[in-house]
């Protein structure tokens, strides 16, 4: 399969880095200092689970640009950019589709899906979740510091013979994947963790570990994830009770874990507030849910954000 990674950051670096070690034809689009170092020196990923390796190009089958016309057609776009940019890379995708090209979004929230089908068309759309700690270190390394699961399925339900290939393939390539029966199920599941830990940890610059150990911290994120339960419930998404559990009570791999949020914060970056919890308030006042938890974080960590720029 040929393989193009929209967005090389430690998503994208992490699954297209095992994607080319598993021998597929690979082109990564990224830009600035990231793209310089890769084309001088690879993308070397430093993986808790997989080791260390480096990815360089070869003029053959792995390559490097900031130019998506260059990539040609693919039979696999995995969109692994931040979803404040997903509007405006979605046209920049068309010119890599064929008639069976499946576009994947690897991304957090709940509306990247529907942005690129309209860009795009539903028929080239799979939804996926990776629940994933990977981060660019440097320009040109990636670091993958945590899980890795990544889970891919049809917007529509169905369990269908491309995604099932899809899954298989990555699985050869030694990523841990899953064919998800029900994708609207599993980003509203993910959209849980996120709305309560990324947030949250701008405002605590907490770890994932120390904002559970304290019992006021932990209450706050409770109720951050039930009231994403409630605004799910109203879309006919009915999450199961051990979901919020395990996520609150966390994987080893995870309590020292600092959220790509709040490293991004940390780092000066833009942050995906408008995707994560932005998101959930909008569909919550689509239905008339009231959010008062997710709605305090998200003013405060905005103006947080907004301070930080001045």
């Amino acid at each position: 399969m040929k393989f193009v990674i929209f967005g090389t950051g430690g998503v994208g670096g992490f699954y297209g880095g095992m994607i080319a070690r598993g021998g597929n034809e690979v082109v990564f689009i990224a830009r600035g200092e990231k793209l310089k170092a890769m084309k001088e020196k690879g993308l070397t990923v430093k993986s808790f689970k997989h080791g260390q390796w480096t990815v360089k190009e070869d003029g053959r089958r792995v390559f490097f640009t900031d130019k998506p016309l260059e990539a040609g057609k693919a039979d696999v776009v995995l969109v692994c950019v931040k979803s404040y940019d997903t509007e405006k890379v979605a046209p920049r995708i068309k010119p890599l589709l064929k008639e069976d090209t499946v576009v994947v979004s690897v991304q957090n929230g709940i509306e990247n899906e529907e942005i690129l089908a309209k860009f795009l068309g539903e028929k080239h759309v799979l939804g996926a979740t990776a629940f994933i700690g990977a981060y660019v270190k440097e320009p040109g390394v990636v670091v993958h510091e945590a899980a890795g699961l990544l889970e891919i399925g049809e917007m529509t339900g169905e369990v269908t013979e491309r995604v099932e290939r899809l899954v298989e393939e990555l699985k050869r390539c030694g990523i841990e994947a899953r064919v998800s029966r029900d994708i609207r199920y599993t980003l509203w599941k993910k959209l849980v963790w996120n709305v309560a830990f990324n947030p949250y940890s701008v405002i605590t610059r907490a770890t994932v570990g120390e904002m559970l150990e304290m019992p006021e911290t932990y209450e706050v994120l409770k109720n951050l994830m039930l009231e994403c339960y409630k605004v799910a419930e109203s879309y006919g998404v009915k999450l199961k009770p051990k979901v919020m559990e395990n996520y609150l009570r966390s994987s080893p791999d995870l309590k020292n874990y600092k959220t790509s949020m709040l490293l991004d914060f940390e780092r000066g970056k833009p942050i995906e507030l408008e995707g994560i919890t932005g998101a959930l308030i909008r569909k919550a006042e689509e239905k008339g849910v009231p959010v008062p938890y997710n709605r305090c974080v998200y003013a405060t960590v905005k103006l947080l954000d907004r301070k930080r720029w001045k």
